[in-house]
């Protein structure tokens, strides 16, 4: 048989094997298998991929960052304690502080959290800070 579910816990006692639900993919149940549903023209089986080089990777990552920076309003970073959050708070405090935004709006740069009182998150958000 064939069960479906959004949470692993919903099937995990119950079932010997999982597959993934791909995104834009239906169900046959005549044919017993997943198949692509749509299909947009710009999709293409073959991802293009480029050597892994850390360097590249680290300024794509900071040219990113820095061109969301460009303002003329006061601005200010989420932290949720992570470290997709953290990075981006440590490129833009560096930014921050060899910048002419740090004249017009001062150096500190400012950070959010957003959580439940005594959430590990909070713990870590504030230490990142």
């Amino acid at each position: 048989s064939v069960w479906f579910a959004s949470e692993m816990k919903a099937l995990s006692d119950d079932c010997e094997r999982f597959m993934s639900f791909l995104p834009g993919h239906i169900y046959s149940s005549k044919q017993g298998e997943l198949r692509r549903w749509y299909n947009p023209p710009w999709y293409t089986e073959q991802i293009p991929s480029s050597p892994y080089d850390p360097l590249v990777l680290r300024e794509a990552f900071e040219k990113a960052v820095v061109k969301r920076l460009m303002t003329d309003v006061p601005f200010g970073v989420l932290l949720s304690g992570g470290l997709d959050s953290s990075l981006v708070a440590a490129v833009a405090s560096r930014h921050m502080a060899e910048s002419d935004a740090a004249c017009q709006w001062g150096s500190q740069l400012h950070t959010f959290c957003i959580g439940l009182k005594g959430s590990p998150d909070l713990k870590a958000a504030r230490e990142v800070a």
